[in-house]
Formats: structure tokens, C-alpha cells, sequence
């Protein structure tokens, strides 16, 4: 009898310590149970028109940071303007080699013409040195002749004084005399002549021609140099088109992948939350294709009476307790009044609803909460829509921070106390039960 009325007055005991130490929390924080796991929903939207992709990712898959994913394909591709411009490439590619050849062509045509030229300036430097020293040594007979000649008329004149001659041979040596003095002034003008165009030809200039002053070969030259220049203008407008078509048919054929299929590239990691088009089905521009949600930036959404709002700021640490025994540390990164607008941003879970609460605050979760939150692999959606109680702590003035701070002390006596309590009446009741077995 006496050990079941003191095993009732242990549970009594028991009873009062546990209610004061669940009581006990609310006295010096401020909670919630109407609070969920959330976190921003990232849409990916069909830009082009076509059919989704047959290994299209589907709920709980997880997206590493950095992939590419082939999502949409378009079914008719679109190659003509890609056609032109490599049409249009090869079509100056060719006049490239056919400008270079003829360039070499050209040189190697020019080199013969310098070939030849340089032979007809040498030929007719010697041809006319030749005849410098032809005229000379004529010039030289006709300086003799012309001497002999008037020998010859001294001799005359000599007889004619002696009247051994008549006046007609004294005529006919005076005609010779000014005969050969004639020739040899012509020689002397024709040797001046020549060396006027000896030093000419020395110069690179023909006389002797009366239209040209240069030879055929030199005037081929400057037809070669113009031929030359125009298509050395027209390989360097091609070149600089080769340049430009083949920009454009690198853009265009980095285009045309755009067009014809839409990769999904990532720069972080995320998970799909869900999937709106079927694979292997045609979609439009706009569709959506799926949800896609990142565990790395995760926060919890707290609603809470709007009296609070006043004694809560933003970056005040709070504290959350998930169900099943996680416990969290987090901050609060944004607090909306009743009055607010709803957030306009796509969310992944919807917090519950609770009567009074109106005000809406949001506590930012470390990166690896997730790892805390739900199991590794792909499935867990990284604990995203889990219910959870979230306490922020109370601004008390110093006598009011004593008195919980005592309170707390008398909490966790009582706690104990029924922790021992609860202890010691087990203990009771298995000797009880003990006993009542060894009595039978």
C-alpha cells in the first residue's frame, strides 16, 4: 500500500516538473509551430519550340553544378543561312588561292621581263660603245682623207702656179679638200650623238625609238605591276571577307545549336522539385518544364502574431526544432507585416496556416542543412517541406532577465526532479511486479 502511494506521489511529482519545463520555454522565447522548410523555386521555361527531351530529369534528381542537360530539341532543322555563308566561304577561300596564284605567276612573268630588260640595256650599252668606236676610228680616215686632201690641193696649186695645171684640177682638189672635211664633221656630230645615248641608255633611257623610251620588256613590267597591284587589293578584300564569313558561320552555327536545342547549364547545384512536361512530348515556347530548387539556400517560414513584430529584427539568431529531433541554428533575414503584399516569388512548400498568426518571418539555415535534414542521394528533396518550431529568443530589461534566468534555474530543477521521479517509479513497479510473481 505504502509503495503505491509513494509511487503515485513520484508520478505527481513527475507530471509538475514536466509541465513546467514544457511551459517553462515560452517564458523566455518567443514560439511557433506554424513554420516549414522552404526555399525559391528556379523555373526553366522551353525557349524554343520543339519536343522535351527523352532523358528529361524528373522529381528528386539531383542537377550537379557546372553539367549541361540536353532539355528540348527542335524537330526540323534550320540549316540554309548556315549554307550560304559556308557556300560563301569557300567561294572566297577559292578566290584567295586563285589571287595567290596568280601572283605567282606574275612574279615569276615579271622575273623574266627584268630578265630580259636588264639583257637589252646590256646589249645596247655595248652596241653603242661599238659604234663610239666605230665613228671614232671613221673619224679618224676622214681627219687622214681630209689631210690628204690638202696635200693634194698644195700640190695643185703648187702646179697651177707654175701653170703646169689648169684652173679645173685646182677646183676639183678644192671640192675633194671640202669633202673630206665634210665627212669628217659628220662623223664628229654622229660621235657626239652617240654618246648623247650611250649616257642615256647608262640612264635607262632609249633614244633610238621615237615612241617608246624604254624597251617592250620594261613596259611589260609596269603592266605586270599593275596587274599585281590589283590583285594583291583583291586577295586583301578577300581575305578580310574569309575574316568576316567565318565570324559569322562560328556565330551562326553556335546560333543555330541554340535554336535547334536548349541545354540546361547550371552554375550551382539544385534538385528537381517537379516536372511539367512529359518526355519524348512536343512543347511551345514558354512551357514550363520543370522546378528546380536549390539546397544550398535554404530558410524556414515562420508565422507569428503581429505583436511580435516589434521585438524582432533582422540577423537575430533563432532557433529551429524539426520533427524528429534536428535542431538548427539560424538568423532572420526579412520580416513582413500583416499588410504586406504576398511574396511574389514561386515557393516550393506552403507554410501552415494558424489562427492569429499574420506575420511573416523568414530564418536563413546554413548551407549544409540540408545534410542534416534529409538523407544523402537523390529523393529527399533536401527536407524541404518538413514542419518545424522555431523559438526566437526575448528582449527582457534586467530585472525581468533575472527573474526568467531563475525561473529557468527552478525549470531545470523541476525537470530533473521528474526525470528522477520518473526513474525511481519504474524501478518500483518492477520490484512490485517482482514480488507479486515470486507470491504466486
Amino acid at each position: 500500500m505504502l509503495t503505491r502511494r509513494f509511487s503515485r506521489v513520484l508520478v505527481g511529482v513527475g507530471l509538475l516538473g514536466a509541465a513546467g519545463y514544457a511551459f517553462a520555454p515560452h517564458l523566455s522565447n518567443r514560439i511557433s509551430t506554424a513554420a516549414v522548410v522552404n526555399s525559391e523555386v528556379i523555373r526553366i521555361i522551353a525557349p524554343i519550340d520543339g519536343v522535351a527531351d527523352d532523358r528529361l530529369p524528373g522529381p528528386g534528381v539531383m542537377l550537379a553544378a557546372g553539367g549541361s542537360r540536353p532539355v528540348v530539341r527542335r524537330l526540323v532543322v534550320e540549316d540554309r543561312e548556315r549554307h550560304r555563308l559556308a557556300h560563301d566561304l569557300a567561294l572566297v577561300r577559292a578566290q584567295i588561292v586563285e589571287a595567290r596564284h596568280g601572283l605567282v605567276q606574275l612574279d615569276a612573268q615579271d622575273a623574266e621581263l627584268a630578265r630580259r630588260g636588264a639583257l637589252y640595256h646590256e646589249a645596247t650599252r655595248e652596241k653603242l660603245a661599238t659604234e663610239i668606236a666605230e665613228t671614232r676610228a671613221g673619224h679618224a680616215g676622214a681627219l687622214a682623207a681630209a689631210a690628204q686632201a690638202r696635200a693634194e690641193l698644195d700640190h695643185v696649186l703648187t702646179l697651177r702656179a707654175a701653170r703646169h695645171v689648169a684652173q679645173v684640177r685646182v677646183e676639183t682638189a678644192e671640192a675633194a679638200l671640202r669633202q673630206a672635211e665634210a665627212a669628217a664633221e659628220v662623223l664628229v656630230a654622229r660621235l657626239a650623238g652617240l654618246h648623247v645615248e650611250h649616257r642615256a641608255a647608262l640612264a635607262g633611257v632609249h633614244l633610238r625609238d621615237g615612241h617608246n623610251d624604254v624597251p617592250y620588256s620594261v613596259q611589260q613590267r609596269d603592266r605586270v605591276m599593275l596587274q599585281r597591284q590589283v590583285l594583291t587589293e583583291r586577295l586583301a578584300e578577300a581575305r578580310a571577307r574569309e575574316s568576316a564569313l567565318a565570324a559569322a558561320l562560328a556565330a551562326e552555327e553556335a546560333a543555330r545549336l541554340d535554336r535547334d536545342r536548349y541545354d540546361l547549364a547550371l552554375g550551382h547545384a539544385a534538385i528537381v522539385w517537379e516536372r511539367h512536361a512529359t518526355p519524348g512530348a512536343p512543347v511551345k515556347p514558354g512551357e514550363v518544364l520543370l522546378d528546380l530548387v536549390r539546397c544550398d539556400d535554404l530558410f524556414v517560414e515562420v508565422a507569428l502574431p503581429d505583436t511580435a513584430f516589434g521585438a524582432l529584427a533582422s540577423g537575430d539568431p533563432a532557433h529551429v526544432r524539426l520533427r524528429g529531433g534536428i535542431e538548427l541554428q539560424g538568423s532572420i533575414r526579412s520580416i513582413r507585416g500583416a499588410g504586406a503584399r504576398s511574396r511574389k516569388t514561386l515557393l516550393a512548400a506552403e507554410r501552415p496556416a494558424e489562427h492569429g498568426a499574420r506575420l511573416t518571418v523568414e530564418v536563413a539555415l546554413p548551407a549544409d542543412a540540408s545534410h542534416l535534414m534529409a538523407p544523402e542521394g537523390e529523393g529527399g528533396f533536401c527536407g524541404i517541406g518538413r514542419l518545424a518550431e522555431v523559438s526566437f529568443p526575448a528582449d527582457f530589461n534586467p530585472f525581468g532577465a533575472e527573474v526568467a534566468a531563475r525561473f529557468g534555474g527552478i525549470t531545470r530543477a523541476l525537470r530533473d526532479a521528474a526525470g528522477w521521479a520518473v526513474e525511481v517509479a519504474a524501478r518500483l513497479g518492477a520490484s512490485a511486479r517482482a514480488e507479486t510473481a515470486g507470491t504466486r
